[in-house]
């Protein structure tokens, strides 16, 4: 359930420069695909918690199994860009339940006190999937064309279909009726976000989702067109990016129960701003010429920041919450991947086909969310659900 939405999102990704091609449009008009697929993905997560708080987490999980099948079909048989899109509008909208239903699978069913390190093993799926669909979709479309990108794509969404089908069970215990009256959804969601500290997890995790996506629409173009290397070099960096947010993942689960959450969110920024500095140096000292193994350095120092702060930003965010767990999921995930497909606007607009796309991007969101964790703890805004000094 976690990945293969995720898997989704990124398994095209090394077929942009052919799409490009094939589709005679710029290239950021294809990285503009991540961003329509984001905006659905973020918009659509408003509908899944409150439908699965009404009819259940198991029907809600098969309804989007098949969206995501007619979306990545709809992609295979597009001719012109803009098909293309909407095609990946309709991913996204497929895509989102994935991860809203995971999480409130684990608020139905974890004490809290083992929430944290089950969304760090999550997090590590829905990490590895979106590194493991370049290395794929680079062989798929370097054999088969752009577009088996997206039969594969229809192939993995039916998996997930008759895996939902067979082993998920139903964990909501007790169902609400979120749309009996209107006003109860938005007054439930004003009462989510209200809730102190949630907004500032939720808008922390999109930020470093928003590092992820800027980072895989930029790689193709980046090895393929700015350094002249072959696809080989796509599926180097997904690696590094997989390795690297695994054993952030793998820290922040071994230092969780041992270290206050709040110097692991600490640590984790420092190290992204540190990351992207160095990477922004890299490029600017290179002289048009950039070492691939020296650039890699400083993306996978970054992605180890993203792997230690992710699980601890959806535990605190997603802690307060008991029978609206679905709902409060919605609304996490909106939030974050409303950043991320900001993100992903933002680098289309910017884009250059130039080495300093990347550091500028990852500079923009590191010190952003540097400077929300500042104000943040300076503010004093604490609350008891989300005070992770107690």
């Amino acid at each position: 359930m976690m990945s293969v939405g995720a898997f989704g999102d990124t398994e095209y990704t090394p077929a942009m420069p052919a799409i490009a091609q094939a589709l005679h449009t710029p290239y950021n008009m294809v990285q503009l695909s991540m961003a329509a697929y984001l905006v659905s993905l973020s918009v659509s997560q408003l509908f899944f918690g409150p439908i699965s708080d009404r009819y259940g987490r198991r029907p809600t999980m098969l309804a989007g199994a098949v969206i995501l099948a007619g979306g990545a079909l709809a992609c295979a048989w597009s001719n012109s860009i803009w098909p293309l899109i909407g095609g990946r509008f309709i991913q996204g909208i497929g895509a989102c339940a994935g991860g809203v239903i995971a999480s409130a699978c684990v608020r139905d069913v974890f004490p809290a006190d083992e929430r944290q390190a089950i969304y760090a093993k999550l997090n590590a799926a829905f990490a590895v999937a979106p590194a493991v669909g370049p290395m794929v979709g680079t062989y798929v479309a370097s054999a088969l064309g752009w577009r088996a990108n997206f039969l594969v794509l229809t192939i993995v969404s039916g998996a997930l279909l008759l895996t939902t089908w067979r082993w998920l069970p139903e964990t909501l215990a007790k169902r609400v009726d979120p749309f009996s009256q209107p006003t109860r959804v938005l007054g439930a969601m004003r009462r989510v976000a209200a809730t102190p500290g949630f907004l500032f997890f939720a808008l922390l995790g999109g930020l470093c989702l928003g590092m992820a996506y800027t980072a895989l629409i930029d790689a193709p173009d980046l090895v393929i067109n700015v350094l002249g290397m072959g696809g080989g070099g796509i599926v180097v960096i997904a690696i590094v990016i997989l390795v690297a947010v695994v054993i952030g993942d793998s820290l922040c689960a071994f230092l969780s129960p041992r270290i206050n959450p709040w110097i692991i969110v600490g640590a984790a920024l420092l190290v992204l701003v540190t990351g992207s500095a160095l990477l922004f140096i890299v490029a600017a000292r290179m002289n048009g010429h950039i070492d691939f193994v020296l650039y890699l350095a400083p993306i996978a120092l970054c992605f180890v920041g993203v792997g230690l702060c992710l699980p601890v930003t959806t535990a605190k965010a997603m802690a307060p919450f008991g029978d609206r767990a679905g709902t409060a999921s919605s609304l996490l995930g909106f939030v974050r991947m409303g950043v991320a497909a900001l993100a992903t606007l933002v680098m289309s607009v910017i884009h250059r086909g130039s080495a300093f796309d990347m550091p500028i991007m990852f500079l923009g969101l590191s010190v952003a969310g540097a400077l929300m964790f500042a104000t943040y703890r300076l503010a004093g805004t604490r609350h008891r659900g989300h005070d992770v000094d107690t």
